[in-house]
């Protein structure tokens, strides 16, 4: 197995709204079963973890040699943030397999150019 996946743009550094392109793809001994690229965000910390699929592409299964190209429009919400008991992260996926084989990009979305930093309030 050897999946590839790159941002064209600098991934820290992503805007609401702003159009995103990358490229993809893998070399395999066999194809795989399934295959999809997905931009989604998540959330990490205390309580119940929540994910959000914006948008999934499903990937051509018949061949064991794939390179492609993938765009996304950013939605306008949510922001990346880090704060103290959560932090709500975006991410690229390339998840071939159900998920036994997953190359991940991670990404900071926000419109001051940089993840938000929840502190404490005084």
């Amino acid at each position: 197995m050897n999946l590839s996946l790159a941002l064209n743009q600098d991934p820290t550094t992503l805007v609401p709204g702003q159009v995103i392109d990358g490229t993809l793809g893998w070399k395999r001994d066999e194809p795989p079963r399934k295959a999809m690229l997905r931009l989604f965000w998540y959330t990490e910390g205390r309580g119940t973890q929540d994910v959000g699929i914006v948008e999934e592409i499903a990937l051509p299964k018949d061949r064991k040699i794939l390179s492609g190209t993938f765009r996304f429009q950013l939605p306008e919400a949510p922001y990346s943030f880090q704060g103290k008991l959560i932090t709500l992260k975006w991410a690229i996926e390339l998840v071939v397999n159900k998920g036994k084989e997953v190359e991940r990009l991670d990404l900071v979305v926000s419109p001051w150019v940089e993840q938000v930093a929840l502190g404490t309030v005084e």
